[in-house]
């Protein structure tokens, strides 16, 4: 199934922009080299928050504690907050006993699960705990505080693996039921089978299916671990990133997940103005009507007319050549691959 040019190329535009956005903070003084892949950090801190992050902010991204959303959140969460960096007192800094895995309480170690040591005998990271501790020793004065958001401040994320799974369901007015067997009265409370050729996508950690206890097919929980999605139960982060392994599943789950809701008895979802039955040459009004609706639905705003054109005219009408069904499931299947429900 296709996909218009211009979305391919406002998908580029936006892996650039999430590649670059995630180290810049659209600061004048930090500059991206998209032939090399990296950002040039505005500074010290702004040095150890970009070390740190392929280890940190998988988990510190989002959340309670995103002190790795941007530098401003650095500084102003971790770096000059003295719970986390006693300036100029490595030793007694929480950061390095997370570091090291001698910090005090409920989670001595950051990240869970490996070293941070280990992480940097990899290759996983480049910055080692001597170089954080010698910048805590030497560290800069704390800048001012922002008193108000920044306008210019880039603001875009991609969707998390949850965020995809439980958006889909929910916009495509699909349930767990549609996906797993419920012959049995008390099929939660035991294990289940995963229906055939649904695509199943479920997190290892939730329920039902924690811990692949009640799940019967391993490759719903290896979809979602594509996907970037975590599990605290076996230590994995989550991947903030979109790699191929996230573009292909999606790409799998999309199709799959689409052509359930279409084939869904009495679901509006994707079918709401129209039925199996209405072709562009039967009832073209309400078709154009249906795939703007299904644009606004997936999308949160109406398509222009170039782009309402260039949807009916290069995704719907040479799948209609086949049949309308696939049509729809074409359609729906592309506008979930839009950057704009990719992303955040």
């Amino acid at each position: 199934m296709s996909t218009p040019r211009p979305m391919l190329r406002a998908a580029a535009l936006i892996s650039l922009a999430l590649t670059a956005g995630a180290c810049t903070e659209n600061k004048p003084d930090v500059t991206y080299d998209p032939d090399g892949g990296s950002c040039a950090p505005s500074g010290r801190n702004d040095e150890i928050r970009l070390g740190l992050a392929p280890a940190c902010e998988g988990c510190h991204l989002t959340g309670n504690k995103p002190f790795f959303a941007s530098l401003t959140a650095f500084e102003n969460g971790l770096v000059y907050d003295e719970r986390y960096v006693k300036p100029g007192d490595p030793d007694n800094s929480m950061l390095v006993q997370l570091l090291k895995g001698t910090a005090a309480g409920s989670y001595p170690q950051m990240p869970p699960g490996q070293p941070y040591n280990e992480l940097v005998a990899n290759g996983h990271v480049s910055l080692t705990t001597a170089q954080v501790e010698a910048w805590i020793r030497e560290l800069p004065p704390a800048p001012a505080r922002l008193e108000a958001p920044d306008p210019e401040a880039f603001s875009v994320r991609r969707l998390s693996a949850e965020e995809m799974v439980v958006s889909l369901m929910e916009q495509l007015g699909l349930t767990l039921e549609d996906f797993v067997s419920t012959s049995d009265p008390n099929w939660r409370n035991k294990p289940y089978v995963v229906n055939g050729g649904k695509l199943f996508v479920w997190p290892g950690d939730w329920a039902p299916g924690i811990s692949n206890e009640y799940v019967s097919d391993s490759r719903s929980v290896e979809r979602f671990d594509a996907l970037g999605g975590g599990n605290p139960l076996v230590y994995r982060k989550r991947d903030v990133g979109f790699g191929p392994s996230a573009a292909q599943t999606l790409v799998q789950m999309s199709q799959a997940w689409c052509a359930r809701a279409v084939d869904k008895k009495s679901n509006t979802a994707v079918l709401r103005y129209v039925t199996l039955a209405d072709t562009s040459a039967k009832n073209p009004d309400a078709v154009q009507k249906n795939l703007r609706a299904l644009y606004l639905r997936m999308l949160g705003q109406p398509p222009s007319e170039a782009e309402a054109k260039e949807l009916y005219e290069k995704v719907y009408v040479p799948l209609e050549a086949q049949s309308p069904r696939i049509a729809w499931i074409g359609v729906c299947a592309s506008l979930i691959r839009h950057p704009l429900w990719i992303t955040y």
